[in-house]
């Protein structure tokens, strides 16, 4: 492919990736999230429950590193730990009620936000981009799968 047409695309996607930033920073800097915190909260809640090491290996990092997030939550109320029902030496992290809120105001404030984009896009272009997104999704996951991603 020409290299000039990657360049564009790459700075393109870069682009919109940035629509998100303003939703995603007013969240982070009012409750002094990070990114890593973020992530870890929304795997939380999409599993239900992770212990440390299952989190450790979703994120790609070491426990070490997920016990210090875990802290800074716990200290935030966001999540909590508890003991495994049929293993006491296995910790749960699951979303405590304050959590489960932060993340539900963060998905309707974005939500809202993009609704306010697309609603001034013509619903053909809409439809496009999402088509398009899809192809992308489908396409990264046949990379990642044939293990041509460089991380």
């Amino acid at each position: 492919m020409d290299r000039e047409l990657l360049r564009k695309a790459l700075q393109a996607y870069g682009r919109a990736i940035a629509v998100a930033d303003p939703i995603r920073l007013r969240f982070w800097d009012g409750r002094g999230l990070t990114m890593p915190q973020l992530r870890l909260m929304f795997i939380v809640r999409d599993r239900g429950q992770c212990s440390v090491g299952e989190l450790a290996e979703r994120l790609n990092v070491r426990p070490a590193t997920v016990t210090g997030l875990t802290d800074r939550l716990v200290r935030q109320d966001l999540i909590e730990r508890q003991d495994h029902p049929s293993d006491r030496r296995i910790v749960q992290i699951v979303l405590s009620a304050e959590g489960r809120r932060v993340l539900n105001e963060i998905e309707v404030a974005s939500r809202a936000y993009f609704d306010a984009i697309f609603e001034r896009m013509p619903e053909k272009d809409v439809e496009q981009l999402v088509a398009l997104l899809d192809e992308l999704a489908d396409t990264a996951a046949v990379v990642a799968a044939e293990g041509e991603t460089p991380l």
